[in-house]
C-alpha cells in the first residue's frame, strides 16, 4: 500500500477548488481517510488505522520501527528522534482505533516499563479528559511552599506529569493539513 497521506497531497495539489483554503484541505483529508476507513470490515479497521498512524509518521519524515502484532508489550512502534548533540531518543507508540481513557494510558505506562522507555505517544481516535495526570492545585500550593521555584506562568497553567503524550486523530489532520497548506504557500508565494 502507498503512503495515504502522499497520495492525498498528490490529489490537493490538483484540486484548485481547495488547495488555498486549509479549513477546505482539513474536511477533505478527514473524508478521504474516513472513506478509506469505512471501506474496510469493522474487524480490520483498527488494523488499518495503525497503518495510517505509520504512514503519517512516514510522511513527517520520522523514524519509526514497527513492532510485531503479537508479543509486542502493547507497544506498536518505537519512534527514534534524533536530538543532534543530544543523540537520539526512542519513544514508544501505542495507536488505538477507540476513545482512550486513564485505563488505555496506564496499561501503556505499564507497557513502556517492560521495555525500558521513558516516554510514549498515544494515538487514538479520541481521548476522555484524562485529569488524574494533572497536578491539582493543592500539589501545586505544596511545592511552592517547599521552596520548589516554578515560574508563575506555569502554575496558572496546567501542568502534565504524564509521561505520555495523547495525539488525536483530529490533530494529525491538522498537521498535514498545515504541512500541505505551507507548500502550497511556498509554491504560489501566497
Amino acid at each position: 500500500m502507498a503512503n495515504l497521506f502522499f497520495e492525498i497531497e498528490d490529489k490537493i495539489f490538483f484540486d484548485e477548488s481547495i488547495i488555498f483554503d486549509e479549513e477546505k484541505i482539513k474536511k477533505y483529508i478527514l473524508n478521504f481517510i474516513s472513506s478509506k476507513i469505512n471501506e474496510k470490515q469493522e474487524n480490520e479497521r483498527p488494523f488499518f488505522f495503525e497503518e495510517i498512524v505509520y504512514d503519517f509518521f512516514d510522511y513527517m519524515r520520522i523514524d519509526l520501527i514497527k513492532t510485531k502484532k503479537t508479543r509486542d508489550f502493547g507497544v506498536d512502534g518505537i519512534i527514534k528522534l534524533k536530538l543532534e548533540l543530544l543523540g537520539s531518543l526512542d519513544i514508544g507508540l501505542q495507536i488505538k482505533h477507540k476513545l482512550v481513557d486513564s485505563n488505555d494510558v496506564d496499561l501503556f505506562l505499564a507497557a513502556l516499563k517492560n521495555m525500558e522507555l521513558q516516554l510514549g505517544v498515544v494515538v487514538c481516535k479520541d481521548s476522555r479528559n484524562l485529569q488524574k495526570y494533572e497536578l491539582n492545585s493543592k500539589i501545586k500550593a505544596i511545592l511552592l511552599s517547599r521552596g520548589v521555584n516554578i515560574k508563575e506562568r506555569i502554575i496558572n497553567e496546567k501542568i502534565d506529569i504524564n509521561p505520555v503524550f495523547i495525539l488525536k486523530f483530529d490533530e494529525i489532520i491538522e498537521i498535514v493539513a498545515a504541512q500541505i497548506r505551507a507548500v502550497v504557500k511556498g509554491v504560489y508565494k501566497i
